[in-house]
């Protein structure tokens, strides 16, 4: 048995935090704050809190704060809230109807150093 993967069935109805799981799928009702490396909300499904994670593939609705690395809304996904991601898919019929923050930082240490083109800034004219 996979114990770094959960599921929350349909008919299912959970309130609390949820933690130290690697991937989760939702298809009932959850109202929580977790974290998890990914997050799966089905078409069933409906979250309500605070999320973070690497991966979040939204079908169903939501509505909270989200942290995400990758966040994929699906044609059936309802978004409400506020979402800050890094990369954002959007299928057709996807509905936001929230704050949507790009949050894209440069690796520390990547960015080459911006030097000055010879006479640029020079308005000397011979």
């Amino acid at each position: 048995m996979d114990r770094s993967r959960a599921i929350i069935g349909a008919d299912a109805k959970f309130v609390g935090t949820i933690s130290n799981v690697k991937s989760i799928e939702i298809e009932g009702a959850v109202e929580a704050d977790l974290t998890a490396e990914k997050l799966s909300i089905g078409a069933t499904g409906k979250f309500t809190g605070q999320v973070t994670s690497d991966l979040v593939v939204i079908g169903g609705a939501y509505d909270g704060i989200m942290q995400a690395g990758s966040i994929w809304a699906t044609e059936t996904a309802q978004i409400a809230g506020e979402i800050h991601y890094q990369s954002l898919q959007m299928d057709r019929g996807a509905a936001l109807n929230c704050r949507v923050v790009h949050n894209w930082q440069e690796p520390v240490g990547t960015a080459e150093p911006v030097e000055e083109a010879e006479g640029a800034g020079d308005d000397t004219v011979e």
